[in-house]
This record gives C-alpha cells, sequence and structure tokens, in this order.
C-alpha cells in the first residue's frame, strides 16, 4: 500500500490541490496528515478532496481545534489522533507526529517500521536501525519547494514528490 504523507499546508489550499493531485497520481490509498493545517476551512478542502482513509494529528498552528475534532468525527473516512498517532498498515506499526522531539521518542523504543514527521519544513529520509524516520517537508511551500512524502509498505521506501 502507498501511503501519502503530508505537513505544514499552512492553508495554502493551491499547492494542497497539487499534492492532492501528486498523490492520486502515485496510487496513494491512505494518508497520514502530520500536522499544521491551521483553519478549518482547509481541512473541510482536505475532507472534501479526499475521500480515503486519511489519519491527522494536530501541529503547533491549528487554530480551530474544536472544529477540527468536530469535523473528524462527523467523517466517514478521517481519524483525528491528537499530537501523535499510531496505525497498523499491511502488517507495520507506523508512528507520526509534527514535532520532531516526539518523533526521536519514539524512535527510541524500537517498536515501529516508520516514524513520521512534520515543523522542520524540511524533507528528509534516514534509516535507524530497523526503523524508517522520515518528515515530507511543506505543501506549504515557504522555506523549500512545496512536496509530499510517499511510504510504500511493500518496499518500506519514502520518496518525495516536488508539487
Amino acid at each position: 500500500m502507498k501511503i501519502a504523507i503530508l505537513s505544514d499546508i499552512h492553508d495554502h489550499t493551491n499547492h494542497l490541490l497539487s499534492a492532492l493531485a501528486t498523490a492520486e497520481i502515485t496510487g496513494c490509498e491512505r494518508m497520514l496528515f502530520l500536522g499544521d493545517m491551521v483553519h478549518a476551512s482547509t481541512f473541510s478542502l482536505l475532507l472534501e478532496e479526499w475521500e480515503k482513509p486519511l489519519d491527522l494529528v494536530f501541529g503547533n498552528n491549528e487554530y480551530e481545534e474544536e472544529a477540527f475534532s468536530a469535523m473528524a468525527a462527523a467523517s466517514r473516512h478521517a481519524t483525528l489522533h491528537g499530537e501523535y498517532g499510531v496505525v497498523k498498515c499491511d502488517g507495520q506499526l507506523l508512528f507520526f507526529c509534527h514535532l520532531p522531539q516526539l518523533a526521536l521518542r519514539a524512535l527510541e523504543t524500537k517498536q515501529f517500521d516508520a516514524v513520521f514527521y512534520g515543523h522542520t519544513h524540511c524533507a528528509e529520509c534516514r534509516q535507524l536501525g530497523t526503523t524508517l524516520l522520515a518528515n515530507p517537508g511543506e505543501v506549504l511551500g515557504r522555506s523549500s519547494i512545496p512536496g509530499i512524502g510517499v511510504y510504500d509498505t511493500e518496499t518500506r521506501e519514502f520518496l518525495h514528490y516536488s508539487i
């Protein structure tokens, strides 16, 4: 299964639409969102445009957390996990969060196949022992070229795509 990994939209909806198109073209069947969507209107657009399973966590720039919670609860395909999330996909245990400090703590437990985080706006991918540590960079496109990550559970590869 291919999983789209997105972070740091910061209400930049035209890049979000490009990110979703890239996720679709690359065959993603699920999405993990790593925080900093910012406003509920952006979440509403994401819910309208992405009808596949969506797991998301809060970033440090979510201004309408109650609205996000209500929207996720009303959705058939979105699950809001809070500060961090853990999901099992194709027999792999995946941890995802916004802040790098949380990702590093999860990495230290050595219980996850992959750990994903955002916040830094910089794409990164490295293998640490048996665990993949990856950051998809930013959808926003302020600090770097906007992009997404795609994690393939079959090959255990993480690829970055510019949008």
